[in-house]
């Protein structure tokens, strides 16, 4: 058996083939049916997609025959041949496998480096392959692992730390001039992609009011709708002036919506204190002089792009921290997964029961040698004894499919066992 992944990413395939690939939960759910019937060479299986990724983590028997299966079976479901055909897709076994994983949860092959994500994105995936009954001992452990990773991540390097993309940075600056924004207003002009991105990241930070303004007012419902805010005309501009604490424009106005004069008497009506206007439109839509009216903080598209920039180089900077965090993961999974054999777990458990025993008839004080000696052989004899029926269960287990390897682990972690490929047995083998 093997670990296999096969998958398209922004490494490999552009947007457009990104798009394509890109499966909903109810399609992962129907790759899942659709490689039912080949779970003898399929043993369990997993999908992450998202936008800048679409790829299918499995246990195989075949890995080139598992992954001609699943590669035809996407194709089949998305009715384009990008999957099979190795043009956009890359294979990956084993270590280089798990090693992938690990540095995907970690967020250093995001788009976004250190983007947080892809943690949330990789437990949506692993429950979605849970109720599809696809996972196993291995994924879930797997999984389970690379979740553990992209946390180890973001607590010990700062890989998470600043803003690197724009939106955020706009984000980000309202918050140096206000200590959390739960009692503040902000409001978002423009309803597009890049207003959309500003409002959900506003939205993060739960601030008291969230108003969208925008030329259609449809859109400007429709958007706030989704982030849970209130639309405004476009045409009440001045009054949001006035009552908001962060307004952040994001419209292809050919001219500034804003100018430094008209803004200066909205100003002196304002009783809210300081007025943050974050300007990330191309035009702009705020007079650069704006940012010199008293009381008024601006931060436009070339100062949001600078705070981008150099978050991306500190981010850049923790890589080999959190690369060794990988190493050393992918290390301690493949030791836990190369010992999970029956021999290993076999003796590990055998190896618990005696050395409790051992430990308990220690403890029993005033006995002579003769008498110490008695003991810890009626103690080994009775041990042997009520593990004969487990040790010969587990002796016949099958490794080889998903079922033993499932009990195996089961045992492995029921008892709490310290498996190694060398472990001793201590007492007969029956």
């Amino acid at each position: 058996m093997d670990l296999v992944v096969l998958g398209a990413s922004h490494v490999t395939a552009p947007a457009e083939i990104r798009d394509q690939l890109q499966m909903t939960s109810r399609e992962v759910v129907d790759l899942c049916a659709r490689l039912r019937g080949s779970r003898e060479q399929i043993l369990e299986l997993s999908v992450l997609s998202t936008c800048n990724r679409t790829e299918i983590y499995s246990l195989v028997r075949d890995p080139e025959r598992a992954g001609g299966l699943i590669g035809r079976a996407a194709d089949e479901l998305k009715g384009v041949p990008h999957m099979s055909n190795g043009r956009y897709t890359y294979f990956l076994r084993g270590p280089e496998m798990v090693r992938h994983l690990f540095r995907v949860a970690s967020g250093i092959e995001s788009l976004m480096v250190g983007e947080p994500q892809i943690l949330g994105q990789l437990r949506d995936a692993y429950k979605l392959a849970d109720r599809s009954r696809f996972t196993g001992a291995i994924l879930s452990r797997l999984l389970n692992t690379a979740l553990h990773v992209g946390k180890r991540a973001r607590t010990e390097t700062r890989i998470g730390e600043g803003s690197v993309s724009v939106a955020c940075a706009a984000v980000e600056m309202a918050l140096k001039v206000f200590d959390g924004l739960e009692k503040h207003t902000v409001a978002v002009v423009g309803a597009g992609e890049t207003g959309r991105l500003v409002a959900t990241h506003l939205a993060e930070r739960n601030p008291a009011r969230l108003l969208v303004l925008n030329r259609t007012f449809d859109r400007a419902a429709q958007l706030a709708e989704e982030v849970g805010g209130q639309a405004r005309p476009f045409e009440a501009l001045d009054a949001v002036l006035a009552e908001a604490d962060v307004v952040a424009t994001a419209t292809s106005a050919p001219r500034p919506l804003l100018r430094s004069d008209g803004l200066s008497e909205i100003v002196k009506s304002r009783r809210t204190g300081p007025l943050v206007l974050v300007d990330i439109s191309t035009p702009r839509n705020i007079d650069p002089a704006a940012g010199k009216v008293e009381d008024v903080f601006l931060y436009d598209l070339d100062a949001l792009e600078s705070i981008a920039d150099q978050n991306r180089a500190r981010r850049a900077r923790e890589i080999p921290k959190v690369e060794a965090i990988v190493e050393e993961e992918v290390e301690a999974f493949f030791d836990w997964y190369g010992a999970l054999h029956v021999v290993p777990v076999l003796r590990a458990f055998r190896n618990r029961f005696h050395e409790i025993g051992e430990a308990e008839a220690a403890r029993q004080r005033g006995l002579s040698d003769k008498e110490r000696a008695s003991l810890q052989a009626y103690t080994r004899s009775l041990i042997n004894k009520l593990l004969h029926p487990p040790t010969l269960r587990i002796k016949n287990l099958d490794a080889t499919t998903a079922r033993g390897l499932r009990k195996l682990v089961a045992i492995q972690e029921l008892f709490e066992l310290e498996i190694h490929e060398h472990t001793d047995s201590d007492g007969e083998t029956e």
